[in-house]
């Protein structure tokens, strides 16, 4: 696969590169070094972001981007961080025109929808999978790709805690320290930077918090609570991991309104139930521990369907 790729940036010129709704270090950091890798290579990037960067990445060096689908012939069109398609947004039916569509990711449940898939899922984060592609292109890795890069793998493990921290994750970061990324400065702007909006809403999330049979934890945010808080979804951001930290919980579930009858939910696990698989019910997916997806009716039937499906009596 990488060198199909290989050959098909030394015969382009110019590429458009993109990622998934509600972009995380991940997305953003992978998108934003593949970008000035191809700028560094003499060829023209275009990065499209359905969102607005959340406010916690706004720290990394990024080249411009846009949030409309441009219109273009582009040579090729990269999808990054991204297990269906669907998942870029608005416009993702114009990217299926494309004449390459490469897709670059790690998620256990990507459905392999480019005509040219590098899709590892023993990868700690899609930024390592770029940080491979880099080296194989024979990219010269200066500090704005490196302060990207360790980005995305520092966020996608969790700070390096989580069950996909692999012995290759900790390289990368490694080799992305020494090409001048600041590992100090980068977990004091993605953890420690956060405006007090986001604990008062944190505190009216965690008023809903539930258990069941000792090993579901289940909260809930609503628009109200935005409205109340001065907040929007952006905030909600690692609220499932609080969740998660409770002792004697196996599975940690984050329901957030985004209207009357539909529910983004965001998943996590300690390795005994495969989330994903719950969420793959639902049309969405991710990995064992960490997955999401969305469900229609009202937040009682929801919160019913998913302990439903977690095979867990209220």
């Amino acid at each position: 696969m990488k060198t199909k790729i290989k050959r098909l940036i030394e015969e382009g010129r110019d590429f458009l590169v993109t990622t998934h709704i509600d972009p995380d270090g991940d997305a953003i950091g992978s998108t934003y070094a593949f970008a000035f890798a191809l700028e560094s290579l003499g060829k023209k990037a275009t990065v499209y972001l359905n969102h607005e960067v959340p406010y916690r990445y706004e720290f990394l060096p990024g080249p411009r981007v846009m949030h409309t689908m441009p219109q273009g012939n582009f040579d090729a069109v990269f999808v990054l961080d991204c297990g269906s398609l669907f998942r870029i947004g608005e416009g993702h039916e114009n990217v299926t025109t494309a004449t390459a569509l490469v897709n670059i990711d790690h998620h256990d449940t990507n459905d392999l929808f480019g005509t040219i898939n590098l899709v590892d899922n023993k990868a700690s984060s899609t930024g390592e999978i770029i940080y491979r592609l880099l080296k194989y292109l024979k990219v010269d890795i200066d500090k704005n790709i490196a302060v990207n890069i360790y980005t995305a793998v520092f966020t996608d493990t969790g700070s390096l805690r989580y069950e996909n921290t692999s012995l290759s994750a900790y390289r990368v970061c490694e080799e992305m320290v020494k090409a001048g990324a600041n590992p100090s400065r980068i977990a004091m702007m993605v953890y420690e930077n956060h405006p007090k909006e986001r604990y008062l809403l944190l505190g009216e999330v965690l008023c809903t918090l539930a258990t069941y049979n000792g090993t579901v934890a289940m909260a809930h945010v609503t628009s109200d609570m935005f409205e109340r808080t001065g907040t929007n979804s952006e905030f909600v951001d690692g609220f499932v991991e609080f969740i998660k930290e409770i002792r004697g919980i196996e599975v940690a579930v984050l329901m957030r309104e985004l209207n009357k009858n539909l529910y983004k939910v965001s998943m996590r696990g300690k390795g005994t139930v495969d989330v994903a698989e719950i969420c793959n019910m639902f049309g969405g997916g991710g990995h064992r521990n960490a997955a999401g997806c969305r469900i229609e009716g009202t937040m009682e039937e929801a919160r019913h369907k998913l302990l439903e499906a977690l095979s867990v009596r209220q």
